[in-house]
């Protein structure tokens, strides 16, 4: 009974959206050079590039460095053939084919087309020029804090070889680019699919990319304001007013013109790029379209240097890759509904910071997650497991890392970056759409998923190849980031990050640390027959240093740092003649421990809410069957969960009847990292533990002293019992409706039947039942902030020291 938000709409209305016909458009040849004289930077050469240091630790590795210590190559997928034959025709046009719009064959559209109906459109690019240098001023103030990122990189090497530091750079830079604006056609998945579960295309639109809204974007909608831009008024036709002729306004949304409106005759009655002013035309979509690239999820605020006023960040308050911890995101695309609408009530299920990842590939189940925070992804751990390519079908074992929260994307890094892009809309229609189940059908194929397939992909849909092209360098960008440290911040009234933090119980909080929490939470794994002897645990991690050697001596006291015995053990002088922790000099540890070792843990023994670690797309047979490992697809089963029947139905709603066995590789939750962990609080998968504090005025709070009020809050709630008996216990969270609704039975809303939903009725209740299979619930778990009782049962000494440890991490 989920709305499912993955289905093209059969009629959209009067407005013609982008239906380009063939005729009109040349489709490149791999032999063309794409024509950018269209293009221009109207403010090129006005941005001076700053060589200002960061607060936040960054990273000078590159692939090369990774493939040395055999973390790279990342799964057997070498790219499609389409992709191989035309290498070097990606390559030139690499800034031409960030984007692309969808040319629709003679006599069709998007009026027309039908869902899972047959392919009428081919691609073609939207042209966007790339920067200069960066030993030039920049057309964007983004590209020179791109500049002034890469150029703070590759020290080292650049004082033995110039031209590979100067190559290094640009292949990070060019990956920062793919990250902040490659949208691969996406634009085209909220009109042609939200809209069929919002009401209509009409309700499909950006309110709050009028310019009239932002000074309050982030107040209001948790949104992050592009730093080039400034308010706009009629003469922009009410956007904002930037430099980059993409840029909304908003990081992480792309504009893109619009194709003029025709009449019924095929007159132009509306020209984009020509046209005046209609007080109608953002509802319609009609001077521009949005895509989405990943800093729509994944930019915010920096935590060691917040913004004086969060609606006017400058980029030194930003970082690309922590995520945005103050945003319902999808609920971004729905702000054109009425509040009534079952979509907005789905929505409520995800707190600020999180977003469903099968919200559109929908497994029926209410498991919001938050973004993952991109840091050190150069320590994260490795496993070799058994995958099949895609491409060819062969067996092969490969590296890959646990991705997703339930270990899923384990097919290598490359795969699992261009899933992200496809879940975000790219090739929707072409590759994932067709496999997914119709609604109101309930026996037969059409009544579940069959997997995407890629091979298939690649070829109806070249979008995908542009991405999967990029997927090295944005890699590159990828791994240069770095934790983001309390002792390095300055909140922005200039008090100092050191202020919260009490660094003489910092030891004492490593030991805890150490014998509680390390063997999940470090990536110096221990053995698996010492993991529950606390004493044993003590002594395996007795020296080690979790943060980062900027601040190793904190973790320890005087005594233990100047004895005798943890000077021969634990220290060793390197090259220059500096001693320093033996782990750092032999480069056991790369910076710091990545604070997690990604095993998959069974849910059962967490504890927490189920729906997630019962996420099912990865399974054989379901729709990312090919983005998941055989191993994956083979583990275990984790135990059985109780089969209950539908909780719509009336009065048996609820009631058990038997159980089932998980198989096929759900079931499982891998640990996250707790690097930062200071920075991004609450907790759990679903920042289900604390809460985000806001100012007087509703304005979440961005500030150091607010981050650590949050960790704090959410600390102490992570640390105490779940158990409604016991007192004090967590107040149990569940989410629910603010208003009645009417709900079909089918994903789609399509049907006569609407069941009455009362206020105040748990969301878990319909958005975790499959219509397909509608007599039982899929999951049946309502409470969301339950579970992870490790460390409940601390003494207050030992749970105070632990927060002030972890605050150094």
């Amino acid at each position: 009974m989920r709305p499912m938000l993955s289905f093209t709409i059969a009629l959209l209305g009067a407005t013609t959206l982008f239906a380009v016909q063939a005729e009109e458009v040349k489709i490149p040849k791999k032999t063309d050079v794409i024509d950018t004289s269209g293009e221009h930077w109207p403010d090129a050469g006005k941005y001076l590039v700053s060589n200002a240091p960061y607060r936040k630790t960054l990273r000078s590795v590159s692939l090369e460095d990774l493939a040395k210590r055999n973390i790279l190559p990342l799964g057997i997928y070498q790219g499609t053939p389409q992709l191989n034959a035309n290498l070097d025709w990606y390559q030139k046009n690499f800034y031409n084919t960030l984007a692309a719009k969808k040319v629709w064959d003679k006599g069709t559209s998007p009026q027309t087309h039908e869902f899972q109906g047959p392919i009428t459109w081919k691609y073609v690019p939207i042209p966007q020029l790339p920067p200069p240098p960066c030993d030039q001023p920049q057309p964007t103030g983004y590209d020179a804090e791109g500049c002034r990122y890469v150029n703070s990189l590759f020290k080292d090497v650049e004082a033995k070889d110039p031209a590979k530091a100067k190559a290094l750079r640009e292949q990070v830079r060019r990956g920062r680019d793919v990250w902040f604006k490659g949208t691969f056609g996406n634009q085209d998945e909220p009109y042609l699919h939200f809209a069929r579960v919002a009401g209509g295309q009409d309700k499909i639109f950006y309110p709050w990319l009028d310019t009239r809204e932002r000074n309050q974007r982030f107040s209001k909608y948790g949104l992050i304001n592009d730093p080039d831009c400034v308010q706009g008024d009629a003469s922009t036709n009410y956007w904002d007013k930037c430099p980059d002729p993409h840029s909304s306004g908003v990081l992480g949304y792309r504009k893109y013109y619009a194709d003029p409106t025709k009449d019924a005759s095929g007159k132009v009655v509306f020209d984009p790029k020509s046209s005046p002013y209609r007080k109608d035309e953002l509802q319609k979509n009609m001077r521009y379209v949005i895509g989405h690239p990943c800093v729509q999820c994944h930019v915010g605020f920096n935590p060691d240097n917040p913004p004086l006023n969060p609606n006017k960040p400058t980029w030194d308050n930003l970082s690309a890759t922590i995520g945005n911890q103050h945003i319902v995101q999808p609920l971004m695309f729905f702000q054109g509904t009425d509040p009534h609408a079952v979509v907005r009530q789905v929505l409520r299920a995800g707190r600020p910071g999180t977003i469903d990842t099968s919200l559109v590939a929908n497994d029926f189940q209410n498991n919001p997650g938050t973004q993952n925070n991109i840091m050190d992804f150069q320590n994260r751990r490795v496993f070799e497991e058994l995958m099949k390519d895609p491409v060819t079908g062969q067996l092969k074992k490969g590296l890959t890392q646990h991705v997703l929260k339930g270990g899923e994307d384990s097919v290598g890094d490359r795969l699992a970056l261009i899933r992200v892009y496809v879940n975000i809309g790219m090739c929707t229609e072409e590759c994932w759409a067709p496999h997914f189940p119709k609604p109101g059908v309930l026996f037969g194929e059409k009544s579940h998923q069959t997997p995407f397939r890629i091979k298939q992909c690649a070829a109806q849909c070249e979008p995908w190849n542009y991405a999967d092209a990029k997927m090295e360098d944005l890699a590159s960008f990828l791994v240069t980031g770095g934790p983001t440290y309390l002792l390095n911040a300055v909140d922005k009234d200039g008090t100092p990050g050191m202020k919260y933090i009490d660094l003489t119980k910092v030891p004492q909080g490593r030991k805890v640390f150490a014998r509680e929490c390390a063997s999940c939470h470090s990536s110096k794994v221990a053995p698996e027959n010492i993991r529950r002897d606390k004493d044993a645990l003590a002594r395996f991690y007795e020296g080690h240093v979790f943060g980062s050697e900027q601040f190793w001596k904190y973790e320890f006291t005087d005594a233990e740092r100047n004895s005798p015995e943890f000077i021969a053990k634990y220290m060793q002088k390197d090259q220059q003649g500096n001693l320093r922790p033996k782990q750092f000099v032999e480069k056991e540890v790369f910076g710091q421990d990545w604070l997690g070792n990604d095993e998959p843990t069974p849910f059962n023994i967490i504890g927490t809410n189920m729906c997630r670690a019962l996420h099912d797309n990865h399974n054989k047979g379901h729709i990312f069957e090919e983005f998941s490992s055989e191993d994956y697809k083979n583990r275990k089963s984790p135990g059985k969960v109780d089969v209950v029947l539908n909780r719509m139905v009336p009065v048996v709603g609820g009631m058990k009847i038997g159980e089932r066995e998980i198989t096929g590789g759900p079931g499982y939750m891998r640990n996250i990292s707790l690097l930062s962990v200071w920075a991004t609080a609450p907790f759990l998968h679903n920042n289900a533990i604390g809460e985000m504090p806001r100012l007087p005025d509703g304005t979440p709070d961005t500030t150091v002293k607010g981050r650590i009020k949050a960790f704090e809050e959410s600390f102490n709630e992570l640390l105490m019992s779940d158990d409604p008996k016991v007192n004090p216990h967590r107040p149990q969270k569940i989410s629910t409706t603010d208003t009645d609704i009417k709900l079909a039975l089918q994903e789609d809303q399509g049907g006569l039947i609407k069941l009455p939903v009362a206020k105040g009725r748990p969301i878990a209740d319909f958005t975790s039942s499959n219509p397909h299979q509608p007599l039982t619930q899929k999951c049946d778990d309502r409470i969301e902030n339950k579970g992870h009782q490790f460390g409940v049962s601390l003494s207050p000494a030992d749970k105070m020291a632990l927060r002030e440890f972890l605050k150094l991490m």
